[in-house]
């Protein structure tokens, strides 16, 4: 049987906690479409250093690459076998790593694609929020794929900073609030630098749960996507395959779809007056007001 050709490449990304799981979980419930645990394989192994314009190598993947193709249930393609088996010895000796960057994250990127062409989809879903940085770099790895295309989730900020605060309290490293305030405030001032790339779409969580099907026909269009309204049927098993064991945060993402006024719950009336004075909201409202003129552009075109 001939697998179908990769035809598509989608990065979900956005400030952790935005619900880029649930987005990621939508999306993949399309029929051409298929999606992956968080890769990681960018934000945890390369760096943009102050002084380079672009990401570099900086750590060995083969560790990651045999854990998420565990994580998804897979044994390892030709591309992934680069990294298990046969990686050049110049992974292993960090002052080359750096020589190795482009084609290090162009086998990365082959890996996704032949999980995709395994699985019968022209289209993959990769979401890893922290590799909202790393946009540029990805846009320039295309090799003879179509554009990848960027989806960032947006989500109001109070609510963004009170469940950062609290899921993060079990991760490696704790985002209190001040700290959960400034990771918002930078990553969605990145997001606006970049609301009028042809390539990046934009998804208001606000707007996505309560009005899910036009905001999902909306972001299908600009994926050259056709919309199948059995997605908002079946993302909740999505979800499942998507969320490891470890990811205990992510457990009500396959709940019905309906805001959750997270700061309200979750942050003390203190600490509600800090993010009130300290979050950028002119930063939101900016890009939103980008993202509606230029989705009006494009359909007037």
């Amino acid at each position: 049987m001939t697998r179908p050709a990769v035809r598509g490449r989608i990065f979900i990304v956005g400030v952790p906690r935005s619900g880029t799981t649930l987005v990621q979980s939508l999306l993949a419930a399309h029929s051409a479409t298929t999606s992956f645990t968080e890769t990681h394989f960018f934000d945890r192994h390369f760096r943009i250093l102050p002084l380079v314009s672009r990401p570099l190598l900086t750590a060995n993947p083969v560790a990651r690459v045999r854990e998420f193709l565990i994580e998804n249930r897979e044994e390892p393609g030709t591309a992934a076998r680069w990294f298990t088996d046969a990686s050049p010895w110049s992974l292993r000796f960090p002052p080359l790593r750096p020589w190795q960057t482009r084609r290090v994250a162009r086998r990365l990127l082959l890996v996704l694609d032949e999980l995709a062409q395994r699985r019968g989809s022209p289209y993959w879903i990769e979401k890893t929020p922290r590799h909202l940085r790393y946009l540029p770099f990805l846009a320039r790895l295309s090799d003879g794929v179509p554009e990848a295309k960027f989806v960032h989730v947006i989500r109001d900020g109070p609510d963004v900073v009170a469940s950062l605060n609290e899921a993060s309290r079990r991760w490696d490293r704790h985002y209190d609030v001040d700290t959960s305030i400034r990771r918002w405030n930078e990553d969605v001032a990145f997001s606006l630098s970049r609301s009028r790339e042809p390539n990046d779409s934009f998804i208001f969580y606000e707007e996505l749960v309560s009005r899910p099907e036009p905001t999902l026909r909306s972001i299908l269009g600009e994926l050259n996507l056709d919309w199948e309204p059995q997605i908002l049927e079946n993302y909740g098993r999505e979800a499942s395959e998507l969320v490891t064991a470890e990811e205990s945060w992510k457990t009500d993402v396959a709940r019905p779809l309906s805001r959750s006024r997270t700061s309200e719950r979750r942050l003390t009336a203190e600490q509600r007056k800090r993010v009130e004075s300290s979050l950028r909201r002119d930063l939101y409202e900016e890009l939103y007001a980008s993202a509606t003129r230029q989705k009006s552009t494009d359909e007037d075109d």
